[in-house]
């Protein structure tokens, strides 16, 4: 299951405005949580999105803008002052690309070379919830007023670019991104010329800058090391009445999308289809071993189209039919 960091829901919920102890109530969260506390509290995306859903009605078209502008390099604990650290624009941009995983295992960013410049790219988050889309505009928000707080000189992107359809007027975006903004566009990003990535930040400190990335390499491995196979299993064991899982699907439930779904899963050597059959036995051996239903009951809880296919499925995982399995597992002795 896919996370994001509580200190950035209890942001939005401070800019919205609707009731912030009625936004974070079904989180579990309190607007009084304090900063230190919020960055060791995660949630789940898909909650996060409800409460962004809930936290601007569709005549609100500004939390995301509002959000983006409130926030502070010191809200994000270590990746802040790894931002504020760093030498040049570029070099802070690198910085949350490798480390985002930090605050969100929701997105992931890229920075493509462009000519003259870069485009900073949002990959991942479904767009077809308005959740995520409030998300995005608060991502790369919150980006460009952090590189503007580090910056020692006026940071302006090229242009800015959402996939998602715009507002009628897209005054108050051009106001915090001072550039132009493009909706429906093929990607969501953020678009820098030469000069602007090599402006140096204020505070640029390579002394410094290695312990906090000494720091931020340790919590980058225990949040990646956190198992994604255990996030998929779960995925697709809560998803088989719906039919054979997808990656796709699997992807969307977690909150990613399938590239990244892919790419994490390859970081670590798994395949998809292996993580969906082993949770498809695990829910067939336990539905033979521990229940009634029949086996074509089995087999629609598993996420087979049919008896047959599921029985075919389950001898090469186990080397038994399902009834053979069910007659040695009624026999096994207990206790």
């Amino acid at each position: 299951m896919s996370t994001v960091t509580a200190q950035i829901a209890l942001r939005f919920a401070a800019a919205s405005r609707a009731s912030a102890d009625e936004l974070l109530a079904p989180l579990r969260l309190s607007p009084d949580l304090g900063r230190a506390e919020a960055l060791n509290v995660s949630v789940p995306v898909s909650a996060y999105y409800d409460m962004l859903e809930r936290a601007a009605p569709p005549d609100d078209l500004g939390l995301p803008l509002r959000y983006g502008a409130s926030v502070r390099p010191e809200d994000f604990g270590a990746m802040g002052l790894a931002l504020k650290t760093a030498m040049t624009i570029r070099e802070a941009l690198e910085r949350v690309v490798r480390y985002i995983v930090v605050l969100s295992d929701s997105l992931e960013y890229r920075l493509h070379a462009t000519e003259g410049g870069a485009s900073f790219r949002l990959l991942a988050r479904p767009g077809d919830r308005r959740g995520a889309r409030i998300a995005n505009e608060g991502a790369l928000a919150a980006l460009i007023t952090l590189l503007r707080q580090i910056a020692d000189e006026p940071v302006d992107p090229v242009s800015v670019r959402f996939r998602h359809g715009g507002p009628v007027s897209d005054a108050q975006h051009r106001e915090l991104f001072r550039c132009p903004v493009h909706f429906e566009a093929d990607t969501d990003a953020l678009d820098f010329d030469g000069a602007t990535l090599a402006t140096k930040a204020r505070l640029g400190d390579e002394g410094l800058s290695a312990f906090l990335l000494a720091q931020l390499e340790t919590l980058r491995e225990q949040h990646v090391d956190r198992s994604i196979a255990a996030s998929v299993r779960g995925a697709v064991t809560d998803a088989l009445c719906d039919g054979p899982p997808s990656r796709d699907a699997i992807a969307r439930r977690l909150g990613m999308s399938e590239r990244t779904l892919h790419r994490r899963l390859a970081e670590q050597g798994l395949s998809f289809r292996a993580i969906a059959d082993q949770a498809r036995r695990e829910v067939a051996e336990q539905l033979l071993a521990l229940t009634g239903h029949s086996l074509a009951e089995v087999a629609f809880l598993t996420g087979f189209s049919d008896q047959s296919a599921f029985s075919r499925a389950f001898k090469r995982w186990v080397g038994q039919t399902p009834g053979a399995f069910r007659q040695a597992a009624s026999t096994a002795p207990t206790g």
